[in-house]
């Protein structure tokens, strides 16, 4: 972050006036001097202490920050003074945080982590979002409340039918972008009840994407 330099220019003494005004400024500097004053960097300290993790801002630039951000159970606290700095759109700004990954961040500071689709946060679709909670597939609202918890591996969005397909025992093919494969997959609503159960035989798949 650029900082703002203010530098004070001094002027030359011209009378006797001015040699008495210098004295007395020299003297009040003096007193100055040797009043108590705070460590530098001290507020720097307790803010590295507070908000360990650094973090970029999507909309507004991808720089780091240090001191931005810190764990809070399995969400993350932005730290007031970088909150206020974020660009937020519906309430809601883009944050990443090494180490965490893509998040949704909310005004008073609270985010979420969440999948990472395109090199951001992923979107919401049909109001809600994709996250993990205990290692599992969660859904998140707008409000980072959460709506649904899953015991599934993957799953894709809600479509516009109000169907998630998901997976059990699937796997990243480690290729860049990754894709998920093997396990058995099916269809839930959005209360998380399967629409089509899960299976091997790509039906859930066909019917999620619209294929044949």
């Amino acid at each position: 972050m650029a900082e703002t330099a203010i530098r004070a220019e001094a002027l030359p003494l011209r009378s006797r006036h001015s040699h008495r005004v210098a004295r007395r400024v020299l003297a009040g500097l003096t007193v100055l001097v040797a009043l108590p004053f705070p460590a530098l960097g001290a507020g720097q300290g307790a803010a590295a202490t507070a908000y360990p993790l650094a973090c970029a801002y999507f909309r507004r630039d991808l720089d780091s920050y240090e001191h931005c951000a810190r764990r809070e159970g399995g969400m993350v606290r932005v730290a007031p003074a970088h909150a206020a700095r974020m660009q937020f759109e519906r309430g809601l700004a883009e944050l990443r945080v090494p180490g965490i990954g893509c998040l949704w961040a909310r005004r008073d500071g609270l985010a979420l982590p969440v999948y990472m689709l395109d090199n951001g946060p992923d979107p919401f679709a049909q109001g809600l979002v994709r996250s993990r909670r205990e290692g599992k597939v969660a859904f998140y609202d707008r409000r980072l409340r959460l709506v649904l918890a899953t015991p599934y591996d993957w799953a894709f969005p809600f479509n516009a039918r109000g169907e998630a397909l998901v997976c059990e025992g699937c796997r990243s093919d480690g290729r860049e972008p990754a894709s998920m494969v093997g396990g058995r997959w099916g269809l839930i609503d959005r209360t998380g009840r399967l629409v089509m159960p899960l299976s091997e035989n790509g039906a859930a798949d066909r019917r999620y994407f619209g294929r044949r």
